[in-house]
């Protein structure tokens, strides 16, 4: 696949060619490359009050600037929106990375001091050098092919870090989540910063429109209806695109809600029979 890497000024104009899908052992290497380097681990934590962003690189990410230089709570910015907002006035209080290769640490062209970087133990050692001495926070996501080291916590999740993200979120007491910039398609370019449309574009409909994308952004896509339905919390899909526009559909399929009312009559006691006439009726 091709790969456009956020160059110093925010523009991207070199693309390199490059396998990004890592195999168990590189995988593995990595895990226990990182925990032999004794940081720091997320754990669990108590609800916690206020609200959370995740930011994404999706073109629609950019009709936010104000918005998030207002946040009245914790932004989080994941690959090469960290720097992104960086450049525009915004500050993330983390990074989230997940990306086993090399190149992630492209992303993090300015590393401020009093950021906190949640790096996947699947993370290429070059990332961890990359930022020696920062705050750097070691997390674990679920994967059957690899062996996690004792007392790790999976974070589970969809298949980028964007669908990661909500579930460390949760892990660390959020509750109140926000996305922008999860777009799952492209306008004119394929992310806020720039890049060319890909040559395996495709499309999907939502919403009564139809959005220029991926196979791979469609799976994103619905993976994250999916982990809005099953979300211990609330999660705002800000924006425009394929990814909001599937989850608006399932906000007023009334799906989300018969799911909670069937979790509910789980909890109240309902037999099967009832629980069955209330999803009817839901």
């Amino acid at each position: 696949m091709s790969l456009t890497p956020l160059k110093p000024l925010g523009s991207i104009n070199e693309i390199f060619d490059i396998d990004c899908v890592s195999n168990a052992e590189v995988r593995q290497k990595h895990i226990d490359a990182a925990v032999a380097r004794n940081l720091p681990r997320v754990t669990y934590r108590d609800v916690r009050r206020g609200k959370l962003a995740i930011v994404a690189s999706g073109p629609s990410v950019g009709d936010y600037v104000d918005t998030l230089k207002q946040w009245d709570g914790q932004i989080w910015g994941i690959n090469g929106a960290f720097a992104w907002m960086l450049h525009r006035g915004i500050k993330p209080n983390a990074f989230v990375g997940i990306d086993p290769e090399w190149f992630l640490k492209d992303y993090l062209i300015q590393m401020p001091d009093d950021a906190t970087y949640y790096l996947a133990a699947q993370v290429h050692p070059d990332v961890f050098d990359h930022l020696a001495g920062k705050n750097v926070r070691l997390w674990f996501q679920a994967d059957g092919e690899v062996k996690l080291p004792i007392g790790a916590v999976p974070v589970p999740g969809g298949s980028s870090c964007l669908g990661r993200a909500p579930y460390l979120a949760c892990l660390m007491g959020w509750q109140d989540v926000h996305i922008f910039g999860g777009d799952s398609s492209f306008t004119h370019k394929t992310h806020v910063y720039g890049g060319e449309l890909p040559s395996n574009i495709c499309f999907a409909e939502a919403g009564g429109r139809s959005f220029k994308t991926t196979r791979t952004m469609i799976a994103q896509a619905c993976e994250m209806v999916e982990i809005v339905q099953n979300f211990p919390g609330s999660i705002t899909i800000h924006g425009d695109g394929l990814m909001p526009s599937m989850c608006e559909d399932l906000k007023n399929s009334g799906q989300h809600e018969a799911l909670i009312a069937e979790e509910a009559a789980i909890m109240s006691g309902l037999n099967r029979k009832q629980r069955r006439a209330m999803k009817k009726v839901a």
